[in-house]
């Protein structure tokens, strides 16, 4: 039924164009793309908003994706250990899987998670990243209650053939080689990037004379689109990842936290594939336009046990088809219109399935699993012409394995006559499916649980940003309470023997500070800042029964980011100095004795970490106009941390690079 209806919907429009770049509104760059159906410019803008440039992910000589978010307000991220090992991102004290990430716009998590493992990310080809903060399922559905990461690559800007060839060595054994080549013509454009950087790593167990945990990644991207004619355009991207990652073993209920981790020849494999297909036109001279997409995700994994015996094996699909239409409501033009309306519909079916029949602990793990859902949206964003400017959005999802949702949202932007003050808020309203693993389970020791209830939140945030000193200093601030309910968790089943997924009685709250500040002292020297205080609690039951609030694990309470830019005389050589404290870091304490706690007052399942400072250097020169030199000390003080419970962190990793343009 669902697919029927969604085909005959289809039938009957136009195909479309959708603008594709997007700026942050600190920095006062024109519009953010990913904040609506269409494109908001950042004046508009009612959300909360981050964005992180090509330019900026230079001057750090900032290598993985994961290491630029560090500097963006509201963000948390942990890695297990060493370079490569699973990467999560945290928005606003939401887990990872209710972050939403998109890659040239196609959706990137894992289909039986709902999380993306952000090790895989290199930035060498990234061109922006924009951080939408804040519930966003009335936009974008399930996976988006936390926010929104939209990730954009590179592609043709120079008319002609145009290219770049980069190379970097550095500590750990590390080598990276990469590769650009990029044409562009009157009639569309063409750009394919390829890169390969292997990490010799270092023993995340922290054993003495343990083996390196190394980390070896192959990531391809081509993108392109070609104009049919003035009103038609086609395109696609195509991105393939292939890494293979030393770990070692986790051992529950260890007596100490140095047996937490312990070496062994652990290692897996994961190769990903995303892609999108796309057919844009414009109608009635421009007034109206459509967008007709195909996108799809295939995601295999392999695993290899501490006897380098083989233990995972599975597969992960996704597929999309999705319409949207943007009508002008007051002017001729979509490019002249202050108010505009824009529908949607889409449909997607998740698949997952475990390959190898040898490793499995029975033949109904073998069996595929697939999940469909459709879902129809509508937006309106309206420019009022007085400072005042409203977006507003609703979006039903129709499930095939879950109850029905409608969600909705309305952000808010006002500037004050004096052109320096922008006041800004929103209200949302999310929600996250549960996962595949969650719904069916997979695993001998885990029970999936087909009566959850997809879990539910309602947030909110207001803020202030306001320039200075003639436009040369900027900053904003937000505050922000959101409220989780039915969140899935887990408990052991005794009748079964295994742990189960279940959803949480009692409510997660969030609320925090967001704060981001831009000064541009001279010339030569800039200075930013970026502030997080998080208040993140969950219910977790107690030995005596019931429930208590505790604070969410993996949330820093605090993150401070400072950065220093400056450009030396020569105008070639320029330095970048980047300070980030996190403070009120908690994890799981695995060890055995936490467990037999039997205290309810106690956190027996939580552990604060120590709080920690880390200070990096980079600095980039042009040779030339075409060939520039970079290097990056990072952890400049060769702090030891520790992101995650039992896993060592790097100490202090110099790089240098030489890449030349053509």
């Amino acid at each position: 039924m669902h697919r029927s209806i969604f085909v005959g919907l289809l039938a009957g429009t136009a195909l479309t164009t959708q603008a594709a770049f997007a700026q942050d509104s600190i920095a006062l760059d024109p519009i953010i793309v990913s904040g609506g159906l269409t494109p908001v410019t950042t004046a508009q803008y009612g959300r909360a908003a981050s964005v992180v440039t090509a330019d900026e992910i230079q001057s750090r000589s900032i290598r993985h994706v994961s290491d630029a978010l560090r500097l963006v307000p509201g963000v948390a991220v942990s890695r297990t250990g060493s370079f490569g090992g699973t990467t999560a991102i945290r928005l606003r004290g939401h887990e990872a899987n209710h972050t939403l990430v998109l890659i040239d716009g196609v959706k990137v998590a894992s289909p039986d998670s709902g999380a993306y493992d952000f090790s895989g990310l290199l930035a060498t080809d990234i061109d922006r990243i924009e951080v939408i903060r804040g519930p966003q399922s009335a936009l974008y559905g399930s996976q988006a209650m936390g926010g929104v990461i939209s990730i954009t690559t590179k592609r043709a800007q120079d008319p002609g053939l145009s290219g770049r060839v980069g190379a970097e060595v550095g500590s750990d054994g590390t080598h990276q080689l990469d590769l650009a080549l990029r044409a562009r013509g009157s009639r569309g454009d063409i750009s394919f990037s390829a890169a390969r950087r292997h990490s010799g790593g270092f023993d995340v167990s922290g054993t003495p004379g343990g083996e390196e945990d190394s980390a070896l990644n192959r990531s391809y991207t081509l993108n392109g689109r070609y104009f049919l004619t003035d009103e038609i355009t086609i395109g696609g991207s195509l991105r393939h990842v292939d890494r293979v990652t030393d770990n070692d073993n986790f051992n529950f209920a260890a007596p100490t936290t140095d047996l937490l981790v312990t070496d062994s020849a652990a290692a897996s494999t994961a190769q990903e594939t995303y892609g999108a297909l796309y057919v844009d036109a414009t109608a009635w001279g421009g007034r109206m336009s459509n967008r007709l997409t195909y996108s799809f995700a295939d995601i295999d994994r392999q695993g290899l046990d501490g006897t380098a015996t083989k233990d995972a094996d599975n597969t992960g699909t996704r597929r999309k088809i999705a319409y949207q239409g943007t009508l002008a409501l007051d002017a001729a033009t979509l490019a002249s219109a202050g108010h505009t309306l824009t529908f949607a519909a889409e449909f997607e079916r998740l698949t997952y399935r475990e390959n190898d029949p040898t490793i499995v602990f029975g033949v109904g793990q073998l069996a595929k699993r697939a999940r469909e859902q459709a879902a129809y949206v509508a937006e309106y964003q309206g420019d009022f012409g007085n400072g005042f400017a409203l977006q507003a959005s609703f979006r039903h999802d129709d499930n095939d394995a879950f109850e029905d949702f409608t969600t909705y949202a309305l952000g808010v932007s006002y500037t004050l006559p004096n052109n320096s003050t922008r006041l800004h808020a929103s209200y949302g309203t999310g929600v996250q499916n549960p996962t595949l693993i969650e719904q069916f389970g997979f695993f001998s020791d885990f029970a999936g649980n087909p009566d959850l209830k997809p879990e539910q939140s309602e947030g909110w945030d207001i803020g202030i940003e306001q320039q200075f000193l003639n436009g040369r200093g900027v900053f904003d601030i937000t505050y922000f309470d959101e409220t989780l309910e039915d969140e899935i968790g887990s408990e052991f089943d005794m009748g079964l023997g295994k742990t189960v997924p279940v959803n949480n009685t009692g409510r997660s709250d969030r609320r925090g500070i967001e704060a981001a500040a831009r000064y541009d002292v001279s010339e030569r020297l800039g200075l930013s800042l970026a502030y997080t205080w998080l208040d993140a609690t969950e219910p977790v039951p107690v030995a005596t029964g019931g429930t208590r609030n505790a604070i969410e694990l993996r949330r820093p309470e605090h993150e401070l980011s400072l950065g220093v830019d400056y450009t030396l005389p020569n105008d070639r050589t320029r330095l970048r100095l980047d300070v980030q404290r996190v403070a009120g870091l908690y994890d799981s304490n695995f060890k055995t004795a936490s467990f037999l706690s039997g205290n309810p007052d106690d956190d027996f399942d939580r552990v604060r970490l120590s709080d920690y400072t880390l200070v990096n250097l980079g600095f980039s020169h042009d040779i030339t106009d075409k060939v520039q030199l970079t290097g990056r000390i990072a952890n400049l003080l060769n702090e030891s941390y520790e992101e995650l419970e039992g896993y060592a962190t790097p100490g202090r990793t110099m790089y240098v690079g030489l890449s030349a343009r053509f």
